[in-house]
């Protein structure tokens, strides 16, 4: 590692990040702390006072080969200080007021404004730990931490799938979508809150992560996180293709909730009482599928108005007994819906939960095994008299598939079924064995 202490003038900095040879926001960098730009003029508003904004650490990578592949062109990357750079460049860019004054408003040269430079040159995990050490007494929270890790590969697939990065060229989720308003404000589509604020995105996507790997409500909270990424640099990577699968079909059925709870928005507290649910019914059975969203959506709102709300009076004074102790059932739920670090509760809320939702709730339980074996289907053949189930004639191993009586999307049970042509498996779509002959007979008939 090797650091150089110098200055440059606020001008300086502003043309380099311009001009791209500085990149004020990699993809380890924290986001904003808060919307609209409060914040840079709190920022700019010092510098111009003369106390200064404090020192910018940067990262130059201008001879790094492999950091050149990712940010090509670039000289330097920002460390500590992308909230600063960020507002310097908008500040001339005219894009906000200082004292209700733009800078083409005041007669001054930016020039005449040195700001103290750390520029480092080190290796990416060198940069996080100067970035960590640097944060040790400001107000970071754990997920931004963990995220300015821009090598590990969950912290990749997990930042992936909740915005957009230039470097990734990836396509984030659309539960995590934003828009403008008017105000030039980015806005949530789906949650009622500020855009990954605080990176709350992140940890409900590494959450999910977590509890796909584990295959149920398992413990989750931060610092299994970080063991996580910890294991991946031993070898041991748990963002498989199968994990990031599931946790992509977990987000699927978030935006599907989502869009029936339109035009009200997904907040903490619901958001975390619907994961649990989720991971309780795939812990029941893998292939579960969300089929109808409305109903699933509203025996939900029900079951979690029931148990957390202020309506329903039914349960402010029963109680439930959980590991020796004595709870009230609403404040047992409202407190450890959120506690994601303790698996064992969070299993215990969702039985409650999924209890008052019922049996109606518009979701199908489908086979883990979706069809039979060659060799399965051969003995079932031969038991059938080597003809087709469904129009009688003779029927070659070759030409059969399993048909199921209910389609396996529609949570029909593998054995509920028998061989069948091939031709017929296509044409049937998802109607019955039976109702299907009488289609045929019909067609005959006609």
């Amino acid at each position: 590692m090797k650091v150089v202490y110098t200055q440059k003038s606020a001008f300086e900095i502003i043309q380099l990040a311009i001009t791209g040879k500085l990149n004020p926001d990699p993809i380890g960098q924290r986001p904003p702390t808060s919307q609209g730009h409060a914040k840079y003029e709190e920022i700019v508003k010092s510098l111009l006072s003369g106390v200064g904004i404090g020192m910018i650490t940067l990262r130059d990578i201008s001879q790094d080969e492999e950091m050149q592949k990712i940010y090509p062109g670039v000289h330097y990357l920002v460390i500590d200080g992308g909230h600063r750079i960020r507002a310097l460049v908008k500040f001339y860019q005219n894009k906000f007021a200082v004292n209700k004054k733009k800078l083409k408003d005041l007669d001054i040269d930016l020039n005449d404004f040195q700001i103290a430079l750390d520029i480092t040159t080190c290796t990416s995990q060198e940069a996080i730990e100067k970035f960590r050490n640097l944060n040790q007494t400001t107000p970071v929270n754990p997920m931004e931490m963990l995220m300015c890790d821009d090598q590990s590969e969950i912290c990749r697939a997990v930042r992936s799938l909740t915005r957009y990065y230039a470097e990734y060229k990836n396509d984030s989720h659309e539960l995590f979508e934003t828009a403008f308003d008017k105000h030039g404000v980015e806005k949530s589509k789906f949650f009622d809150m500020a855009p990954n604020h605080r990176r709350k995105w992140d940890e409900y996507v590494f959450l999910a992560l977590i509890k796909s790997h584990g295959n149920g409500n398992v413990d989750a909270g931060i610092p299994i996180f970080y063991d996580a990424v910890d294991q991946e640099y031993k070898g041991n990577n748990i963002a498989t293709k199968t994990v990031l699968k599931n946790v992509e079909r977990f987000l699927d059925d978030v935006l599907g909730f989502a869009y029936e709870r339109k035009p009200y928005k997904l907040n903490t507290d619901v958001f975390a009482a619907l994961q649990l649910v989720w991971f309780a019914l795939y812990e029941k059975n893998k292939n579960f599928k969300i089929d109808d969203y409305q109903k699933f959506y509203e025996s939900f709102l029900a079951g979690y108005s029931i148990l957390t709300g202020t309506a329903d009076t039914s349960y402010n004074n029963k109680t439930i007994k959980y590991d020796g102790e004595v709870y009230l059932i609403k404040e047992f739920v409202r407190k450890n819906i959120t506690n994601f670090s303790n698996g064992p509760v969070q299993k215990k809320c969702a039985e409650l939960i999924l209890e008052e939702m019922g049996d109606d709730i518009g979701v199908i339980f489908r086979d883990a095994k979706r069809s039979l074996t060659t060799s399965e289907r051969d003995q079932k053949l031969a038991l059938q008299g080597f003809k087709c189930a469904i129009d009688g004639e003779p029927l070659r191993l070759e030409d059969s598939v399993w048909g199921h009586d209910t389609a396996w999307a529609h949570g029909g049970e593998l054995m509920d079924g028998a061989v069948i042509r091939k031709t017929h498996n296509r044409d049937m779509g998802t109607t019955t064995l039976d109702e299907y002959r009488m289609i045929l007979n019909l067609r005959k008939n006609k």
